[in-house]
């Protein structure tokens, strides 16, 4: 017993002294804890890059979503579309927006004023100009092309503009979420050695293990190992697994977590995973550390 005891503290005193990695085994009953994987931390928050559910249906490129389309009528005041230079009678050019017909106004500050108010539904159309001095105009909806003609040249510095309604369409995609109960927005990675805590946005826990971390070539880094030397550069990758329960039902989480490694500075933190629950049910998670 003396034998045993005395080996405990020396075992103790050469893990507080060489900080290079040491393995505690309380029991069969315990699961041991393992420091050699502190030299990279993948502790952090995550979530899905485009903001929507993290725990998602399996699909490619998003093909299980619902998605929503809303348009909105905005106004574009005194567009710059040319500029008289003293010497040219005709001008053409593009608008930046496709107007709503009807809505169109060209004009020249102090002098003409060119308009598109005849409802047609016809691609080019023939503008509407004041004064009636032989001035003529076109406009191509589907092209956004118009051009003007002036009976004499456009004085030097004098503006051409344009005011006109223009709508714009925003399509909302909304991946279908993955897990049943509450759809998981994050988690929040907590790392110890190879322990692991995570939380989710809904206040459930989960408790895991890093396993074998590798790096450039896939080579596996282990502090434990006589002369291991520590990389200072490239892409990190660690499987991990986590067991807790969410919404009632006992979920398994596994799958890697990346990193790219410069010098002390783990960046570009990513997680792939996948979220298994005990019914069966699995789900995507492909999430950014913020």
């Amino acid at each position: 017993m003396k034998f045993l005891k005395y080996f405990f503290i020396l075992h103790s005193a050469f893990c507080i002294l060489f900080l290079a990695g040491c393995e505690w085994d309380a029991g069969s009953s315990v699961t041991s804890w393992d420091d050699s994987g502190n030299w990279v931390d993948f502790s952090g928050t995550y979530k899905a890059s485009d903001g929507n559910v993290l725990v998602r249906q399996f699909g490619v490129t998003n093909a299980l979503s619902t998605t929503n389309i809303t348009t909105a009528t905005n106004t574009v005041s005194s567009e710059l579309l040319a500029t008289g230079n003293g010497t040219n009678t005709s001008f053409n050019g593009q608008l930046t927006y496709a107007p709503v017909r009807g809505s169109l106004t060209i004009f020249t500050v102090g002098g003409y004023q060119f308009t598109d108010s005849a409802g047609t539904s016809a691609d080019t159309v023939s503008l509407s100009v004041t004064p009636a001095d032989g001035s003529a105009g076109t406009l191509n909806y589907l092209t956004r092309a118009w051009a003007l003609t002036f009976p004499a040249p456009i004085a030097n510095g004098t503006q051409i503009l344009a005011t006109y309604l223009y709508v714009s369409t925003v399509e909302v995609v909304t991946p279908i979420q993955g897990n049943h109960g509450d759809a998981i927005y994050s988690f929040v990675v907590y790392q110890t050695g190879n322990k692991l805590q995570i939380g989710d946005s809904n206040g459930a826990g989960y408790e895991g293990t890093i396993g074998t971390v590798r790096t450039t070539g896939g080579q596996p880094v282990d502090l434990n190992a006589s002369g291991a030397v520590l990389p200072s550069s490239g892409p990190v990758v660690a499987q991990f697994s986590a067991t807790g329960v969410a919404n009632g039902y006992k979920v398994t989480l596994v799958g890697v977590l990346q990193g790219t490694l410069n010098g002390t500075t783990l960046s570009a933190r990513t997680m792939q995973a996948t979220f298994i629950e005990e019914a069966g049910s699995e789900a995507a998670v492909t999430a950014v550390a913020q």
